[in-house]
């Protein structure tokens, strides 16, 4: 059950971190994102390119995205991968508490276009994704030595984790529109996905 567990992590956490880095390519949401985070970030990180360190974000998430799916097929980069996604994800959650805490509002760029600030919803999303790849860390470091590959899963399992992790990815992707279906739009909270003019 464990191995399972690891590979519906697995490919959850890739699913969520290529679809953001991906969608991130559109427009300059992101960019725009860094540069309001560095404005207010303390004097040495002030000077810091807002594009460049957009690239960067957008580069490792794919990166780590990336070899989350190849651990699939080679054991050895799953720990690694899911502790980095933990430590990601540690830092996306840091940033909407700021957001949420402070009222100095940061534009929630995580999927592309956007301007819905972020929020205690997103702390509250991104708690859930840091959890379950903290569980990932867990179950794999705990399968590690036992289990040579996470495909090893029964079919029906292996199948289970694939369902279960395009589930997440979606709902995570499309997130902000179901908040903005089940709370009624405020001033505040009110934003719109998608290019903005």
């Amino acid at each position: 059950m464990l191995v399972t567990l690891v590979l519906f992590v697995q490919l959850a956490v890739a699913g969520v971190l290529l679809t953001s880095g991906v969608a991130k390519l559109r427009g300059d949401a992101n960019r725009n994102t860094w540069a309001t985070v560095l404005g207010r970030a303390p004097k040495p990180l002030r000077h810091l390119p807002a594009a460049a360190m957009s690239r960067l974000h957008v580069g490792v998430e794919v990166l780590v995205g990336g070899a989350l799916l190849l651990s699939t097929v080679v054991p050895r980069l799953v720990l690694p991968a899911l502790v980095v996604a933990a430590l990601l994800l540690v830092g996306f959650t840091g940033l909407a508490l700021y957001s949420a805490v402070t009222g100095r509002s940061v534009t929630c760029s995580c999927f592309g276009a956007s301007t819905t600030p972020l929020g205690w919803a997103h702390v509250g999303r991104n708690l859930v994704l840091t959890g379950l790849t903290v569980s990932g860390v867990a179950a794999s470091a705990r399968t590690t030595g036992t289990v040579d590959n996470a495909m090893l899963s029964t079919p029906g399992h292996a199948a289970l984790a694939v369902l279960g992790a395009v589930a997440v990815t979606a709902l995570t992707f499309f997130f902000d529109d179901v908040i903005d279906l089940l709370v009624p739009r405020t001033p505040v909270r009110s934003g719109v996905r998608g290019p903005v003019r």
